[in-house]
Protein backbone atom coordinates (compact mmCIF):
# COMPACT_ATOMS: atom_id res chain seq x y z
CA UNK A 1 0.00 0.00 0.00
CA UNK A 2 1.74 3.14 -0.94
CA UNK A 3 0.42 6.52 0.16
CA UNK A 4 1.45 10.25 -0.53
CA UNK A 5 0.88 13.30 1.77
CA UNK A 6 -1.35 15.62 0.13
CA UNK A 7 -0.93 17.68 2.92
CA UNK A 8 -0.25 21.86 2.47
CA UNK A 9 3.84 21.98 1.85
CA UNK A 10 6.36 24.18 2.26
CA UNK A 11 5.53 27.96 3.65
CA UNK A 12 2.26 29.72 3.94
CA UNK A 13 0.98 31.60 0.38
CA UNK A 14 3.20 34.98 0.03
CA UNK A 15 0.64 37.77 0.24
CA UNK A 16 1.03 41.08 -1.29
CA UNK A 17 2.71 43.65 0.51
CA UNK A 18 1.55 46.44 2.02
CA UNK A 19 3.47 49.47 -0.31
CA UNK A 20 3.02 51.57 -2.88
CA UNK A 21 3.66 49.21 -5.62
CA UNK A 22 0.81 47.66 -7.15
CA UNK A 23 2.06 44.03 -7.00
CA UNK A 24 -0.54 41.92 -9.09
CA UNK A 25 -2.03 42.36 -12.46
CA UNK A 26 -4.07 40.10 -14.89
CA UNK A 27 -4.11 40.90 -18.27
CA UNK A 28 -5.46 38.32 -20.24
CA UNK A 29 -9.24 37.84 -20.30
CA UNK A 30 -11.10 34.94 -18.47
CA UNK A 31 -10.64 33.84 -14.69
CA UNK A 32 -7.26 31.96 -13.52
CA UNK A 33 -9.36 28.69 -12.78
CA UNK A 34 -9.83 28.56 -16.84
CA UNK A 35 -6.27 29.79 -16.95
CA UNK A 36 -4.78 26.83 -15.18
CA UNK A 37 -2.66 25.31 -17.83
CA UNK A 38 -2.81 27.94 -20.21
CA UNK A 39 -0.41 30.92 -18.72
CA UNK A 40 3.63 29.65 -19.92
CA UNK A 41 6.90 31.54 -18.99
CA UNK A 42 8.78 31.42 -21.93
CA UNK A 43 12.06 33.73 -21.77
CA UNK A 44 13.84 35.69 -19.56
CA UNK A 45 16.47 38.11 -19.99
CA UNK A 46 18.30 40.69 -17.59
CA UNK A 47 19.99 43.72 -18.46
CA UNK A 48 22.15 46.59 -16.56
CA UNK A 49 21.07 50.37 -17.27
CA UNK A 50 22.15 53.34 -15.41
CA UNK A 51 20.54 53.41 -12.29
CA UNK A 52 18.72 49.87 -12.21
CA UNK A 53 18.48 46.76 -13.78
CA UNK A 54 15.18 45.77 -15.44
CA UNK A 55 14.47 41.57 -15.66
CA UNK A 56 12.15 40.68 -18.13
CA UNK A 57 9.57 37.61 -18.09
CA UNK A 58 8.22 36.66 -21.47
CA UNK A 59 4.93 34.65 -20.86
CA UNK A 60 2.13 33.54 -22.77
CA UNK A 61 -0.71 35.62 -20.58
CA UNK A 62 -1.11 37.66 -17.83
CA UNK A 63 -1.21 35.93 -14.12
CA UNK A 64 -1.72 36.90 -10.45
CA UNK A 65 1.64 37.50 -8.45
CA UNK A 66 2.50 38.32 -4.87
CA UNK A 67 6.37 39.01 -4.03
CA UNK A 68 8.82 39.78 -0.97
CA UNK A 69 12.02 40.38 0.31
CA UNK A 70 14.51 37.84 2.47
CA UNK A 71 17.67 38.82 3.95
CA UNK A 72 20.68 36.43 4.81
CA UNK A 73 21.14 35.86 1.49
CA UNK A 74 19.48 38.59 -0.14
CA UNK A 75 16.75 37.49 -2.34
CA UNK A 76 13.51 38.61 -4.07
CA UNK A 77 11.20 36.36 -3.87
CA UNK A 78 8.15 36.07 -6.58
CA UNK A 79 4.96 33.85 -6.10
CA UNK A 80 2.62 33.38 -9.15
CA UNK A 81 -0.42 31.81 -9.88
CA UNK A 82 -0.27 28.75 -11.24
CA UNK A 83 2.43 29.76 -13.84
CA UNK A 84 4.48 26.75 -16.17
CA UNK A 85 8.16 27.61 -16.47
CA UNK A 86 9.06 26.68 -19.56
CA UNK A 87 12.65 28.29 -19.51
CA UNK A 88 16.52 27.09 -19.92
CA UNK A 89 17.77 25.70 -16.64
CA UNK A 90 20.24 28.95 -16.06
CA UNK A 91 18.28 31.35 -18.83
CA UNK A 92 20.54 34.20 -17.92
CA UNK A 93 23.83 32.31 -18.22
CA UNK A 94 24.53 31.72 -15.27
CA UNK A 95 26.32 34.91 -14.60
CA UNK A 96 22.88 37.64 -13.44
CA UNK A 97 23.13 41.05 -14.07
CA UNK A 98 23.88 44.55 -12.11
CA UNK A 99 22.03 43.90 -8.84
CA UNK A 100 20.50 40.33 -10.23
CA UNK A 101 23.30 37.30 -9.35
CA UNK A 102 21.13 34.72 -10.46
CA UNK A 103 17.47 33.57 -10.65
CA UNK A 104 16.04 29.82 -9.91
CA UNK A 105 12.45 28.92 -10.54
CA UNK A 106 9.70 25.73 -10.29
CA UNK A 107 6.81 24.39 -8.47
CA UNK A 108 6.57 25.77 -4.84
CA UNK A 109 3.13 24.60 -4.23
CA UNK A 110 0.37 22.72 -6.31
CA UNK A 111 -1.34 26.27 -7.10
CA UNK A 112 2.12 28.04 -7.01
CA UNK A 113 5.10 28.57 -8.93
CA UNK A 114 8.17 30.50 -7.65
CA UNK A 115 10.82 32.51 -8.90
CA UNK A 116 13.67 33.43 -6.29
CA UNK A 117 15.88 36.06 -7.36
CA UNK A 118 19.53 36.31 -5.51
CA UNK A 119 20.44 39.61 -5.02
CA UNK A 120 24.13 40.56 -5.41
CA UNK A 121 23.09 43.48 -2.61
CA UNK A 122 19.97 45.09 -0.73
CA UNK A 123 17.79 46.41 -3.39
CA UNK A 124 14.02 47.89 -4.42
CA UNK A 125 11.89 47.09 -6.53
CA UNK A 126 11.29 50.54 -8.13
CA UNK A 127 8.54 48.99 -11.17
CA UNK A 128 6.83 46.42 -11.52
CA UNK A 129 4.63 45.64 -14.12
CA UNK A 130 3.06 44.08 -17.39
CA UNK A 131 3.66 44.92 -20.91
CA UNK A 132 0.20 43.30 -23.07
CA UNK A 133 1.02 41.76 -26.16
CA UNK A 134 1.50 43.53 -29.62
CA UNK A 135 1.18 41.92 -32.98
CA UNK A 136 0.41 38.61 -31.60
CA UNK A 137 3.71 38.57 -29.26
CA UNK A 138 3.81 37.84 -25.63
CA UNK A 139 2.80 39.30 -22.69
CA UNK A 140 5.95 40.63 -20.68
CA UNK A 141 6.64 40.87 -16.81
CA UNK A 142 9.14 43.72 -16.14
CA UNK A 143 10.75 43.95 -12.79
CA UNK A 144 13.19 47.48 -12.47
CA UNK A 145 15.77 46.83 -9.15
CA UNK A 146 17.85 49.73 -8.40
CA UNK A 147 20.29 49.72 -5.19
CA UNK A 148 18.90 50.19 -1.68
CA UNK A 149 20.52 50.92 1.18
CA UNK A 150 20.91 48.05 3.63
CA UNK A 151 18.78 49.12 6.47
CA UNK A 152 15.83 50.20 3.83
CA UNK A 153 15.89 46.82 1.93
CA UNK A 154 15.68 44.82 5.10
CA UNK A 155 12.88 47.10 6.78
CA UNK A 156 11.24 46.48 3.60
CA UNK A 157 12.06 42.57 3.63
CA UNK A 158 10.65 42.07 6.84
CA UNK A 159 6.79 44.10 5.97
CA UNK A 160 6.89 42.46 2.70
CA UNK A 161 6.77 38.87 4.05
CA UNK A 162 4.47 39.64 7.02
CA UNK A 163 2.16 37.31 4.94
CA UNK A 164 4.82 34.73 4.00
CA UNK A 165 5.83 34.08 7.02
CA UNK A 166 5.51 30.03 7.89
CA UNK A 167 2.99 29.87 11.16
CA UNK A 168 4.88 29.04 14.44
CA UNK A 169 6.09 26.20 14.65
CA UNK A 170 3.39 23.15 15.69
CA UNK A 171 4.16 20.94 18.83
CA UNK A 172 5.18 17.52 18.18
CA UNK A 173 2.63 15.47 17.18
CA UNK A 174 0.98 12.90 19.22
CA UNK A 175 2.04 9.37 18.74
CA UNK A 176 -0.18 7.58 16.13
CA UNK A 177 -2.82 4.81 17.62
CA UNK A 178 -1.56 1.64 17.51
CA UNK A 179 -1.89 -0.37 13.60
CA UNK A 180 -3.88 -3.13 13.33
CA UNK A 181 -3.17 -4.37 9.90
CA UNK A 182 -0.06 -5.46 11.06
CA UNK A 183 1.77 -3.11 8.52
CA UNK A 184 5.10 -1.46 8.99
CA UNK A 185 5.61 2.06 8.22
CA UNK A 186 8.32 3.02 5.46
CA UNK A 187 8.06 6.95 4.72
CA UNK A 188 10.15 7.41 0.93
CA UNK A 189 10.86 10.59 0.49
CA UNK A 190 12.34 11.88 -2.99
CA UNK A 191 15.12 14.37 -2.25
CA UNK A 192 14.28 18.22 -3.74
CA UNK A 193 11.38 19.18 -5.96
CA UNK A 194 9.78 21.59 -7.44
CA UNK A 195 11.68 24.83 -7.58
CA UNK A 196 14.50 22.82 -5.56
CA UNK A 197 16.44 20.90 -8.88
CA UNK A 198 19.34 19.52 -6.29
CA UNK A 199 22.23 18.81 -8.52
CA UNK A 200 22.59 18.24 -11.89
CA UNK A 201 24.43 15.70 -14.24
CA UNK A 202 26.91 16.64 -17.14
CA UNK A 203 24.12 15.13 -19.32
CA UNK A 204 21.48 17.68 -17.55
CA UNK A 205 19.90 15.05 -15.20
CA UNK A 206 18.66 17.13 -12.46
CA UNK A 207 18.38 15.00 -9.17
CA UNK A 208 15.11 15.92 -8.02
CA UNK A 209 13.72 13.76 -10.94
CA UNK A 210 16.11 10.77 -10.00
CA UNK A 211 15.48 10.81 -6.49
CA UNK A 212 11.57 10.63 -7.66
CA UNK A 213 11.75 7.90 -9.91
CA UNK A 214 13.52 5.84 -7.51
CA UNK A 215 11.47 6.82 -4.80
CA UNK A 216 8.41 5.35 -6.81
CA UNK A 217 10.38 2.67 -7.81
CA UNK A 218 11.16 2.03 -3.79
CA UNK A 219 8.08 2.49 -2.97
CA UNK A 220 6.11 -0.11 -5.50
CA UNK A 221 8.92 -2.60 -4.36
CA UNK A 222 8.29 -2.52 -1.04
CA UNK A 223 4.44 -2.24 -1.00
CA UNK A 224 4.31 -5.22 -3.39
CA UNK A 225 5.58 -7.31 -0.67
CA UNK A 226 2.33 -6.95 1.63
CA UNK A 227 4.55 -6.24 4.37
CA UNK A 228 4.77 -2.24 4.43
CA UNK A 229 2.05 0.50 4.34
CA UNK A 230 4.43 2.91 2.00
CA UNK A 231 4.14 6.89 2.42
CA UNK A 232 5.95 9.29 0.16
CA UNK A 233 6.54 12.74 1.04
CA UNK A 234 6.10 13.89 -2.77
CA UNK A 235 4.82 12.14 -5.59
CA UNK A 236 4.93 15.06 -8.21
CA UNK A 237 7.75 17.61 -9.29
CA UNK A 238 7.16 19.86 -6.20
CA UNK A 239 8.93 21.60 -3.25
CA UNK A 240 8.20 20.03 0.60
CA UNK A 241 10.22 21.83 3.29
CA UNK A 242 12.23 20.37 5.29
CA UNK A 243 10.47 20.32 8.03
CA UNK A 244 7.92 18.98 6.82
CA UNK A 245 9.28 15.42 5.15
CA UNK A 246 10.45 15.36 9.00
CA UNK A 247 6.80 15.99 10.03
CA UNK A 248 5.32 13.72 7.59
CA UNK A 249 7.43 10.92 8.95
CA UNK A 250 6.74 11.55 12.42
CA UNK A 251 2.43 11.86 11.80
CA UNK A 252 2.50 8.87 9.63
CA UNK A 253 4.19 7.04 12.78
CA UNK A 254 7.22 5.83 10.49
CA UNK A 255 8.91 2.63 12.01
CA UNK A 256 11.52 3.62 8.88
CA UNK A 257 12.49 6.92 6.94
CA UNK A 258 14.56 6.29 3.94
CA UNK A 259 15.33 10.00 1.47
CA UNK A 260 16.61 9.39 -1.51
CA UNK A 261 19.63 11.80 -3.53
CA UNK A 262 22.14 11.59 -5.80
CA UNK A 263 25.00 13.64 -5.60
CA UNK A 264 27.41 15.60 -8.17
CA UNK A 265 30.75 16.66 -7.86
CA UNK A 266 34.53 18.14 -9.73
CA UNK A 267 35.05 14.61 -10.21
CA UNK A 268 33.80 12.55 -13.18
CA UNK A 269 35.87 9.73 -12.17
CA UNK A 270 34.03 9.44 -8.60
CA UNK A 271 31.40 7.13 -9.06
CA UNK A 272 29.23 4.61 -6.85
CA UNK A 273 25.92 4.37 -3.81
CA UNK A 274 26.49 5.34 -0.53
CA UNK A 275 24.26 6.22 2.78
CA UNK A 276 24.20 8.18 5.65
CA UNK A 277 23.43 8.50 9.04
CA UNK A 278 22.38 11.23 11.24
CA UNK A 279 25.57 12.48 13.96
CA UNK A 280 26.69 16.17 14.89
CA UNK A 281 29.79 15.63 14.35
CA UNK A 282 30.60 14.47 10.45
CA UNK A 283 32.44 11.70 9.74
CA UNK A 284 34.89 13.46 7.12
CA UNK A 285 35.06 17.09 5.69
CA UNK A 286 33.04 15.52 2.51
CA UNK A 287 29.94 14.00 4.68
CA UNK A 288 29.85 17.95 6.21
CA UNK A 289 29.88 19.97 3.18
CA UNK A 290 27.09 17.62 1.40
CA UNK A 291 24.72 18.00 4.64
CA UNK A 292 25.37 21.50 4.45
CA UNK A 293 24.73 21.81 1.20
CA UNK A 294 21.66 19.83 1.32
CA UNK A 295 20.72 21.60 4.60
CA UNK A 296 20.46 24.79 2.35
CA UNK A 297 17.08 23.11 0.38
CA UNK A 298 14.77 25.53 1.94
CA UNK A 299 17.18 28.40 1.41
CA UNK A 300 17.16 27.36 -2.39
CA UNK A 301 13.66 27.78 -2.42
CA UNK A 302 13.05 31.28 -0.91
CA UNK A 303 12.00 30.09 3.19
CA UNK A 304 13.05 32.71 5.58
CA UNK A 305 14.99 30.62 7.87
CA UNK A 306 15.69 33.30 10.52
CA UNK A 307 11.48 33.12 11.41
CA UNK A 308 12.42 29.91 12.73
CA UNK A 309 13.90 29.74 16.11
CA UNK A 310 17.20 28.39 16.92
CA UNK A 311 15.60 25.01 19.17
CA UNK A 312 13.78 23.85 15.80
CA UNK A 313 16.45 24.82 13.21
CA UNK A 314 18.44 22.27 15.44
CA UNK A 315 17.30 19.27 17.21
CA UNK A 316 19.63 18.41 19.26
CA UNK A 317 20.93 14.65 19.65
CA UNK A 318 20.16 13.83 23.17
CA UNK A 319 19.68 10.76 25.06
CA UNK A 320 16.30 9.92 23.84
CA UNK A 321 17.50 10.19 20.73
CA UNK A 322 20.39 7.64 20.98
CA UNK A 323 18.63 4.61 20.19
CA UNK A 324 17.00 5.74 16.88
CA UNK A 325 20.54 6.86 16.62
CA UNK A 326 21.59 3.40 16.82
CA UNK A 327 18.72 1.99 14.83
CA UNK A 328 19.41 4.40 11.91
CA UNK A 329 23.37 3.00 11.90
CA UNK A 330 22.16 -0.45 11.40
CA UNK A 331 19.77 0.32 9.09
CA UNK A 332 22.64 1.82 6.79
CA UNK A 333 24.89 -0.94 7.67
CA UNK A 334 22.07 -3.04 6.44
CA UNK A 335 22.52 -1.11 3.19
CA UNK A 336 25.72 -1.36 2.72
CA UNK A 337 25.81 -5.10 2.92
CA UNK A 338 22.86 -5.19 0.51
CA UNK A 339 24.86 -3.40 -1.92
CA UNK A 340 28.05 -6.12 -1.73
CA UNK A 341 25.66 -8.81 -1.98
CA UNK A 342 24.00 -7.21 -4.72
CA UNK A 343 27.00 -6.17 -6.85
CA UNK A 344 26.04 -2.69 -6.21
CA UNK A 345 28.77 -0.48 -6.77
CA UNK A 346 29.80 1.57 -3.80
CA UNK A 347 32.78 4.37 -2.84
CA UNK A 348 35.10 4.42 -0.30
CA UNK A 349 33.67 4.24 3.27
CA UNK A 350 29.63 3.91 2.13
CA UNK A 351 28.52 4.24 5.34
CA UNK A 352 29.24 8.07 6.41
CA UNK A 353 27.62 10.51 9.59
CA UNK A 354 26.46 14.17 9.27
CA UNK A 355 24.06 16.35 10.81
CA UNK A 356 21.09 16.62 7.96
CA UNK A 357 18.10 18.31 9.28
CA UNK A 358 15.99 15.61 7.06
CA UNK A 359 17.08 12.77 9.31
CA UNK A 360 16.50 14.49 12.50
CA UNK A 361 13.54 12.89 13.54
CA UNK A 362 13.80 12.31 17.21
CA UNK A 363 11.73 8.94 17.32
CA UNK A 364 12.42 7.84 13.73
CA UNK A 365 15.42 5.57 12.21
CA UNK A 366 16.36 7.72 9.16
CA UNK A 367 18.78 7.12 6.49
CA UNK A 368 19.95 9.33 3.49
CA UNK A 369 21.17 7.29 0.55
CA UNK A 370 22.71 8.93 -2.17
CA UNK A 371 22.27 6.81 -5.18
CA UNK A 372 24.65 7.75 -6.85
CA UNK A 373 26.85 10.85 -8.48
CA UNK A 374 25.23 12.35 -11.50
CA UNK A 375 28.80 13.83 -12.30
CA UNK A 376 29.49 10.45 -13.36
CA UNK A 377 28.59 9.55 -17.12
CA UNK A 378 28.20 6.22 -16.19
CA UNK A 379 26.24 6.50 -13.07
CA UNK A 380 24.06 9.35 -14.45
CA UNK A 381 22.96 7.26 -17.47
CA UNK A 382 22.38 4.09 -14.78
CA UNK A 383 20.16 6.27 -13.26
CA UNK A 384 18.21 7.27 -16.13
CA UNK A 385 16.34 4.00 -16.32
CA UNK A 386 14.08 2.03 -14.43
CA UNK A 387 16.51 -0.83 -15.37
CA UNK A 388 19.32 0.85 -14.35
CA UNK A 389 18.46 1.41 -11.27
CA UNK A 390 17.24 -1.78 -10.28
CA UNK A 391 19.81 -3.50 -8.83
CA UNK A 392 20.23 -0.07 -6.48
CA UNK A 393 16.62 -0.34 -5.36
CA UNK A 394 16.56 -4.05 -5.04
CA UNK A 395 19.68 -3.57 -2.69
CA UNK A 396 17.48 -0.75 -0.58
CA UNK A 397 14.76 -3.22 -0.44
CA UNK A 398 16.33 -6.75 0.73
CA UNK A 399 17.93 -3.87 3.10
CA UNK A 400 14.67 -2.91 5.31
CA UNK A 401 13.84 -6.51 4.90
CA UNK A 402 16.84 -7.52 6.94
CA UNK A 403 16.63 -4.37 8.96
CA UNK A 404 13.15 -5.59 10.40
CA UNK A 405 14.54 -9.43 10.78
CA UNK A 406 16.96 -8.03 13.37
CA UNK A 407 15.13 -6.31 14.98
CA UNK A 408 12.46 -8.95 14.90
CA UNK A 409 15.30 -11.43 16.36
CA UNK A 410 16.89 -9.10 18.63
CA UNK A 411 15.76 -10.92 22.76
CA UNK A 412 13.00 -9.20 25.03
Amino acid sequence: MIEFVRKRIGGAPARRAALALALAAVLSGPPSAARADAVAATALRAAEHADYTRLVLEMSGGAEFSMFGLTAPDRLVIDFADLDFRLPRKPLGGEGAGVIGGVRFGRFRPDTSRMVIDLRGPARVARAFFIPPADGGATRFVLDLADESREAFAAWARESRRGAEPPPPAPPPPAPAARTDGLLTVVVDPGHGGIDPGASGRGGTLEKDIALAAGRDLARRLASTGRYRVVMTRDADVFVALRRRVAIAREAGADLFVSIHADSIDDSRVRGSHVYSLSQQASDAEAAALAAKENKSDIVAGLDMASYSPDVNLILLDLSQRETNNRSADLADAMVAAFARNGVRSIRRPHRQAGFAVLKAPDVPSVLVELGFLSSPADEAALQTSRGRAPIVGALAEAVDRYFADLRAEPG
